[in-house]
């Protein structure tokens, strides 16, 4: 995933990418949060991915969007 497909898929879904401030000598994070709607009776979940870069992070987060998206659609 590139850099403009990566924040094309957060744009899509709504998420928000963050960078933490480096305090040492140790690389930045990157934070990926999206939000996935419930259905029915089941509430929605927050998705909060970890990576070293931002495509590492969407990435992580988008996979498993993918997954908990495919439970939802095996409920409708």
């Amino acid at each position: 995933m590139t850099n403009v497909e990566a924040l094309t898929w957060l744009l899509q879904v709504d998420g928000r990418l963050y960078q933490t401030k480096a305090k040492s000598a140790k690389p930045e994070a990157w934070v990926a949060v999206v939000r996935v709607p419930g259905a029915g009776a089941r509430k929605g979940k927050l998705i909060v991915a970890l990576g070293e870069s931002a495509e590492e992070a969407t990435i992580v987060a988008e996979e498993q969007w993918q997954t908990l998206w495919e439970d939802l659609s095996k409920l409708h």
